[in-house]
Parts: structure tokens; sequence; C-alpha cells
């Protein structure tokens, strides 16, 4: 009976610490606030509202060695914030923190099927 208790407890140790490392691919985190990322430049803060008719901010602007920190607030059902070319994820309620260290334009979409306007949800990150 002890040893069933103690296989028991050692299953339950095991999946508790593979949820606290929740991300689905090195250094793109979608269950929790990412962990804090060194400061390379001056800290962008941008707050993302996310409703069923889209984001109320279509467009950031940063500059290259800027750290960037993304929160995305869901107002209207569940959404998601996805930056093509950074391979970056925020779902609602949660924080992604990253260094803006590549040139050019990419495109954020909601990378979770949330309805008819699903493909209307995109927005730009510009990094100059």
């Amino acid at each position: 009976m002890n040893q069933r208790l103690g296989a028991v407890a050692r299953l339950i140790a095991a999946g508790m610490l593979l949820l606290t490392g929740c991300a689905d691919a090195p250094g793109r985190y979608i269950g929790g606030s990412e962990p804090a990322a060194e400061t390379a430049g001056p800290v962008k803060s941008f707050t993302v509202y996310a409703s069923s008719s889209g984001y109320d901010l279509t467009e950031i602007k940063v500059k290259k060695g800027d750290t960037v920190q993304i929160t995305l607030e869901n107002t209207q059902g569940m959404h998601s914030l996805k930056i093509k070319g950074y391979n970056k994820e925020v779902r609602g309620g949660k924080m992604i923190t990253f260094t803006a260290d590549q040139a050019g334009t990419f495109e954020y979409s909601c990378n979770i099927s949330c309805g008819k306007n699903h493909k209307q949800m995109k927005g730009v990150l510009i990094v100059k």
C-alpha cells in the first residue's frame, strides 16, 4: 500500500513539474506570462485589447534593440496575439516580453479560432 501511495505521489509531482513549464516551443510561452527577459534597450509597453471585432491597436512601432512588453486583454471572447517572424504569442490576460532584435514589419494575428471576424484580427509590429 505504501509503495502505491509513493508511486502516485511521484506521478502527481511529475505532472505538476510539466505543467509549470508550459511552453509549446523554446521561447514561445502561451499558458502564462513569459519569464522576464534581460533588458537590452528601453522598455516599450503596450496593452492590446481584443474583441470579436478585432484589436484596438493594429500598429506597434519600436526601435531595434528595444525591449517590448505586450499585454493582451480580451474584452469579448477568447483571443491571442501571435507575432510572425518572432515566434511569440500571448493569450488574453497575459504578457510577453522580448527584445526587438530584427528590423522589419511583422504581422500579428489571432491564433485562436474565435468567430466570423477571426481572419480580420491582424496588426503589425514595425521595428526600425
